[in-house]
């Protein structure tokens, strides 16, 4: 293999974090910019709904779960230095993974308005055959970047079994820029000339060059650690075989969570008004941000060390980690909420009201928002407690607790979505559906394992409730306030969709006031209640960041 530059695990941590954090920072910019042209209406509607039918196929055929599975197999594979074995099997699956793939985007192409009319079937019957045919031509146009998505997942796991993550985590760097790129292009120069639905084009355009750009930025370095690409199919080589065996647990594992957050918002919202997706899309951007930064980090840094711990057969040290990593969650979980809550209107103003994102599109993503935010304390939860199922061995509970509390979610939508709630029940049916997938999840642990510390995970749980309500009312009062002074509107509590009327936008910099200053008083208050409570979470989390901290620094160089 040829020699390839080595770097300590403490600069690959840093260059990592400093990517991600760019590359949420430029995820603002994409979705601000594609608000800020197309707004919520049928157009921009039309474009997340096209979103669906890829969407559904990558995580079919990759999504999170191929990474997780090719990562344990080649690591192995590479410890025995069996080098040769481990680039036979990577052949076989780029191999099948770009048969499969180019399957799809063929099935795609000839297929789309059928798809359509299957993944969100209200286009038809709300908005007509001119929707439907408008979706399925973005739909066409976005097929490719399956090939691409499936690709760079593949290529992610067996560069990160080298020890190397910052092209993958670069990858997504460069997908913002492609789609940021093609919103700008097709907003600003091709919107003007051709209309909404041609700038729209050029904007799909640009996610197809994202995807493309994620898989170049990482064959540099696969390349360097001696992959070279040799078209074969052997579908019997161990390592492949073992590949497979992980992935179709793992995949349905994960499956659930995607269509519960990618796909059910489009299936409902396209029964409402134009901009009813579009609305549901943005609101839910803001609870998977706080669970990508906190939750999926902690759940996944806790998965090698639990997957440890059950093979050195210390149960009793495996329970006190699922209790810990479930209290360390839920301690950033719980405040979030409530700051997603009482600050809706304000984030969603500050962070997308531009162009043709107007007060009536941040009216109706914040009355999604009130409704969505009760969901990320399952979906936290359930972060640990799968990995927890996984460590265990056990592949099956997961996928069937997600079917389950998909049943759920679609059961309580369809009841609530004929009521006040209208576009809005899919978010409030997604908080219930999660929240009971995450509570059967705990009890079946509980069960298996002879207990899990649970009194001790409640009492957390009502502690961090208690602060987090009063930091919520804090920061709201200071919201108002500052509100009222600096005449920005403040969230409004709707229990049906808002009405027309767009009150005159204070300047951002008065938002961003509002919002910075809401939030530190709330902080302020959720710390200081847990600090009369006297609560254990405090000095745990610094300890756990502390160890952490010593723990990287004292880790030897890596490849």
């Amino acid at each position: 293999m040829p020699a390839v530059k080595r770097q300590t695990v403490l600069a690959g941590a840093t260059i990592m974090s400093a990517a991600a954090l760019l590359s949420r920072l430029l995820g603002w910019v994409r979705d601000r910019a594609i608000g800020h042209y197309w707004g919520a209406g049928g157009h921009s509607d039309a474009y997340w709904a096209a979103f669906t039918v890829p969407d559904l196929l990558y995580y079919l055929l990759a999504g999170g779960a191929l990474s997780a599975a090719v990562i344990p197999v080649f690591t192995a594979y590479l410890q025995r230095k069996e080098d040769d074995e481990s680039w036979r099997a990577a052949n076989t699956l780029v191999t099948l993974l770009v048969v499969c793939a180019l399957t799809g985007v063929v099935f795609i192409e000839l297929f789309a308005p059928s798809l359509v009319r299957l993944t969100v079937p209200g286009l038809m019957s709300s908005r007509g055959p001119e929707a439907v045919a408008e979706t399925a031509g973005y739909v066409r146009l976005l097929a490719p970047m399956l090939l691409f998505t499936v690709l760079s997942a593949l290529f992610t796991g067996l560069i990160q079994s080298h020890r190397h993550f910052t092209a993958p985590a670069l990858s997504w760097l460069v997908y913002n820029l492609g789609v940021i790129a093609g919103a700008f292009i097709g907003g600003s120069l091709v919107a003007r000339h051709a209309g909404q639905v041609a700038g729209l084009r050029t904007l799909c355009l640009g996610v197809v060059t994202g995807a493309m750009l994620q898989v170049l930025v990482q064959l540099p370095p696969l390349l360097a650690r001696g992959f070279r690409y040799r078209p074969m199919l052997d579908l019997r080589h161990p390592g492949v075989r073992e590949v497979l065996h992980l992935f179709f647990p793992y995949m349905a594992g994960l499956a659930f969570t995607q269509i519960c957050l990618l796909w059910l918002p489009s299936f409902f919202g396209s029964y409402f008004e134009a901009g009813a997706i579009t609305s549901l899309r943005y609101a839910n951007r803001l609870v998977v941000l706080p669970l990508g930064v906190f939750s999926i980090a902690i759940s996944t840094a806790a998965f090698p060390k639990m997957a440890e711990q059950v093979a050195a057969g210390e149960m009793a040290r495996f329970r006190g980690l699922i209790s810990g990593s479930m209290r360390a969650v839920l301690f950033l979980a719980v405040p979030s909420v409530a700051a997603l809550i009482v600050l809706a209107g304000p984030i969603i103003r500050l962070l997308w009201r531009s162009g043709r994102f107007d007060e009536q599109a941040v009216r109706a993503a914040e009355f999604c928002l009130l409704f969505y935010a009760f969901s990320l304390i399952g979906i936290s939860a359930l972060q640990v407690l799968n990995r927890a199922c996984y460590s265990l061995r056990d592949r099956r509970t997961p996928p069937l607790v997600g079917a389950g509390y998909t049943v759920v979610i679609v059961g309580v939508a369809i009841v609530l979505m004929s009521g006040r709630l209208q576009y809005a029940a899919i978010a409030a049916s997604t908080s219930v559906g999660v929240t009971v997938g995450a509570l059967v999840m705990f009890e079946v642990l509980r069960r298996r394992l002879g207990g899990i510390a649970g009194w001790v995970i409640v009492g957390s749980f009502a502690r961090m409730v208690v602060a987090a309500a009063a930091a919520g009312f804090a920061a709201w009062q200071t919201s108002h306030w500052l509100g009222g002074r600096l005449g920005v509107p403040d969230t409004h509590f709707w229990l049906s969709p808002p009405p027309a009327g767009a009150p005159v936008p204070a300047p951002v910099l008065f938002v961003a006031g509002q919002v910075a200053s809401s939030l530190l008083v709330g902080a302020a208050v959720y710390l200081a209640c847990l600090w009369v409570m006297r609560a254990p979470e405090l000095g745990s989390a610094g300890e756990m960041l502390r160890r952490r901290m010593s723990r990287t620094r004292e880790m030897p160089s890596a490849g």
